[in-house]
C-alpha cells in the first residue's frame, strides 16, 4: 500500500521546486567570492535539499538551502549581512543584490509559482491514492 511519503516523493514538481530556489540562489548569490557558486552548486541537490517527516496520517514537507556548504562556509556571511560589516556596509562590489540570497530564493515569484504547480500536483496525485484506496476495500 502507498503512503503519503511515496506520493510526495514521486512528485516531480516537488524536485522541481527544489531546483528553483537552488537556481535562484546561484542567481543572487555573489560572484566575487571564490567558489560559492560551484559549493552551493554541487551541495544543494533536489535529493538533499527535500526534507520529508511523515506519520501514518500526515507529512511534513521541507526544503532546505544549504547557503554555506563545505568549502565556501564564508557564504552565511553574504546570507546575513548582519554578521559582516564589510556587507552590510556595502564595502564589496556583490552589495546589494547579493544580500540574503537564500532569502530572496526562497521568497522569488516564480518559487512560489513552482510551489503552487507542486500543491495542485500532489492533490490530484492524493486524490488518486484515495479513489483506489476506496476501490481495493
Amino acid at each position: 500500500m502507498a503512503n503519503l511519503t511515496s506520493i510526495i516523493r514521486g512528485n516531480k514538481e516537488l524536485n522541481k521546486v527544489a531546483t528553483q530556489i537552488k537556481n535562484i540562489a546561484l542567481f543572487y548569490a555573489p560572484k566575487k567570492t571564490g567558489n560559492l557558486k560551484r559549493k552551493l552548486n554541487q551541495a544543494n541537490r533536489p535529493s538533499n535539499m527535500i526534507k520529508i517527516l511523515s506519520g501514518s496520517t500526515k507529512a511534513t514537507v521541507g526544503i532546505s538551502l544549504n547557503v554555506a556548504p563545505d568549502g565556501a562556509e564564508y557564504g552565511k556571511y553574504w546570507n546575513s549581512p548582519n554578521v559582516s560589516k564589510t556587507v552590510r556596509n556595502g564595502k564589496t562590489k556583490n552589495v546589494p543584490r547579493s544580500i540574503d540570497y537564500g532569502k530572496k530564493a526562497m521568497e522569488d515569484r516564480q518559487t512560489k509559482k513552482e510551489l503552487g504547480d507542486f500543491l495542485k500536483q500532489f492533490a490530484d496525485d492524493y486524490a488518486k491514492f484515495i479513489v483506489k484506496e476506496l476501490k481495493s476495500k
